[in-house]
Parts: C-alpha cells; structure tokens; sequence
C-alpha cells in the first residue's frame, strides 16, 4: 500500500536518527571519528514492519475494511448517479422550484458522499500509523539491542533515511525480523497461560 509506505518513511526516519544516537557514545550526540575496525549495519525498517506476523495482520485488517467501505461507497455513488439522472431525466417536466430542490438534494448526498470518503481516509491513515509505529518502536528496541550485543558504532534505516552508500554495511533486516517473531512468539504464549 502507497500509504502505509510513505507512513513507514517518516516514521523511520525519527526511529533512525534515535537509534544512532543511541548507539553512539553516552553524552556525545556527534559520534567520533571511527577506526578502521568499525561496525556498521543497516536495516530495512519498511521490510520488518512488512514481513512480520503483527505487520502483516494490520495490512490484512485495513485492506479489510478499505474493500468493505469501498463497496459501501460504490452503493452509495450508484444511488447518486440514479439521483443525478432522474433529475436530468425529469428537469423539462418539473417546475422550477422542485427542479431547484431535487439539485439540493443531490448536491447534499454527493457532498456528504465526498465527506464520508475523506473522514474514511483519514481514519485508514490514523489507524496505518498506530499499527506501524507500535511495530517500529518495538524494531528500533531490538535493533539497539542487537546492535550492543554485537558491538555495531551506528545502524541506518536503509528505506528512508536517505542512505546512498555504506562501507561493508551488515544488513541486519533478517535477523531483526526473526527477533521480532520470536519474540512476538514468547509474549504470545506467555499471554495465554
């Protein structure tokens, strides 16, 4: 989906900058010249929030609801397209008074129309950003794990951080995404007992 994409992006983008001030040195915000041995690793932010079990199950559940409201609103514009022919149908035969009020009537309907579309919308975008965000808040925790366990200076979101060229990076997206189910796993079955 274009929009969970582009939500995917931005949200990254304030993920990647956090982790690598997490990652740096404690009280330094600028990170120090690095010596030959550094460790770099990227991740595909938009690839884990995707690949995941609980990414997964929002886009199901949202292109759910996307296809039931799409079938409402064609409903609706096929009783609109009724309306407007009926009253081009019958604006010879009609006075002026009811041609003027069948016109209100349908421009009401056709804006109520547009209204319920655009509040739609807004709400699949809110709904887009809550399911990506808990997911990536939970990725950036395990990239920072992961990236002290293993000794990395920086980590860079590879999908929306602008990241152009790296030296030797090491692409941490599988292994991230696997930590993510496991642990998705074990809280699962930890719920259930």
């Amino acid at each position: 989906m274009v929009i969970f994409s582009k939500t995917v992006r931005s949200l990254t983008l304030a993920m990647t900058t956090a982790a690598i001030l997490f990652t740096s040195e404690p009280g330094s915000a600028v990170a120090k010249p690095q010596a030959a041995t550094s460790k770099y690793g990227v991740v595909n932010m938009q690839s884990v929030i995707l690949n995941v079990a609980e990414g997964k199950a929002a886009r199901s559940e949202l292109e759910k609801a996307i296809k039931a409201k799409e079938a409402d609103l064609k409903t609706k514009k096929a009783e609109l397209d009724k309306l407007n022919n009926e009253w081009k149908n019958q604006a010879a035969i009609l006075s002026e008074q009811a041609r003027l009020q069948k016109q209100q009537e349908f421009q009401q309907k056709f804006i109520a129309l547009r209204n319920e579309e655009m509040t739609f919308q807004k709400e699949i975008k809110r709904k887009e950003q809550t399911a990506t965000q808990k997911i990536a808040m939970k990725v950036t925790q395990l990239v920072n794990e992961l990236a002290a366990k293993r000794g990395f200076e920086m980590v860079f979101e590879t999908s929306s951080a602008g990241l152009v060229y790296l030296k030797n990076p090491v692409d941490l997206t599988p292994e991230v995404t696997k930590m993510y189910e496991a642990k998705s796993a074990t809280a699962t079955k930890s719920a259930k007992k």
